[in-house]
């Protein structure tokens, strides 16, 4: 099974890109990345949350990059990172709570 296929191509040949339609990939990637920080920023009543879940656009980009396929991956990524900024800002707010009602029980 493993035959040669000889293959030419003319030097004018081109190829094309129908996926980016002439756009860079990282420009694609960044609209991308800009689209969901958005959506989820105007979805998050939170305004302490905006920061960390910018960070988490952040940290799943920089993953998202070293596989190849990063428009594929990046969008799961950013969701399981946002999911831990909001479980450690649910988790922070509890213990500012718990950390506010002992104080005024030591006062």
């Amino acid at each position: 099974m493993n035959r040669r296929i000889p293959t030419y191509f003319d030097p004018d040949t081109e190829f094309e890109a129908p996926l980016l339609e002439g756009e860079p990939l990282r420009r694609t990637f960044a609209g991308l990345q800009d689209d969901l920080v958005n959506e989820i920023l105007g979805e998050t009543e939170t305004i302490t949350l905006h920061a960390p879940l910018k960070q988490a656009a952040n940290e799943a980009a920089g993953l998202a990059w070293t596989t190849g396929y990063p428009l594929l991956v990046f969008p799961v990524l950013f969701n399981e990172k946002t999911e831990i900024a909001r479980q450690r800002q649910e988790r922070a707010q509890r213990i500012k709570a718990k950390t506010a009602d002992l104080m005024e029980a030591a006062v």
